[in-house]
């Protein structure tokens, strides 16, 4: 920017650069992620998230913590597990199965990795996802796809953003003007994809 060139933030945005923006509504997603498990009957959710100072985990607890309270369940501290970028995840996450007396029967991660991790460790611990634990992340990659059991996941659009990202960038160039007041955000809206880490046994079933 102070060089004169258009800049474009898309996913993980900071409004300390003003600038054009598209972001996903992560509020949004995260309260999606979390009455979706409570929709399949899930009582004691968890969430792993990260450090406030990234955006999209910060945002995105905010979504749980809002579905838990407009659904009068209980919110646990030791439920909301922060994840630190400077220690082995796969460590942090696992502490957390050993440490908690009673496990969490359903647990949003703010992206697929994590709930990859989690899927792993449950069958380590000789839990089955889902009807032990389901599991809901975020991104819709192919990790999601091709996990066993296949993960659902918070859809973010991701060639929707690339497309308004670019439009954004190619409006900017167009118009010449590269500081001022009229700095657009654009938000989009999440969707849930249902696979298997969330489908919960029926009663009765095998």
């Amino acid at each position: 920017i102070a060089d004169g060139l258009p800049l474009v933030f898309f996913d993980r945005a900071s409004d300390e650069i003003k600038c054009d923006q598209v972001i996903v509504d992560d509020v949004g997603g995260g309260y999606k992620a979390t009455k979706h498990l409570i929709e399949v009957g899930c009582k004691r959710i968890a969430i792993l998230t990260t450090p406030d100072y990234v955006n999209v985990g910060k945002l995105r607890t905010e979504g749980y913590l809002k579905a838990l309270n407009e659904n009068n369940l209980q919110i646990k501290e030791n439920y909301i597990v922060t994840v630190l970028e400077n220690v082995n995840f796969r460590d942090q996450i696992l502490d957390f199965f050993e440490r908690t007396p009673i496990l969490p029967d359903g647990i949003v991660c703010v992206n697929e990795i994590y709930a990859a991790t989690v899927i792993k460790i449950a069958k380590q611990k000789g839990l089955t996802v889902p009807h032990d634990i389901a599991v809901i992340g975020f991104t819709d990659g192919l990790i999601s796809e091709f996990s066993s059991p296949t993960l659902s996941t918070i859809a973010q659009h991701g060639f929707t953003m690339g497309e308004q990202a670019a439009q954004l960038l190619l409006n900017r160039i167009n118009s010449k003007s590269i500081e001022g007041d009229d700095y657009e955000k654009v938000i989009i809206s999440t969707d849930v994809r249902k696979r298997d880490s969330t489908k919960k046994m029926q009663e009765g079933t095998l």
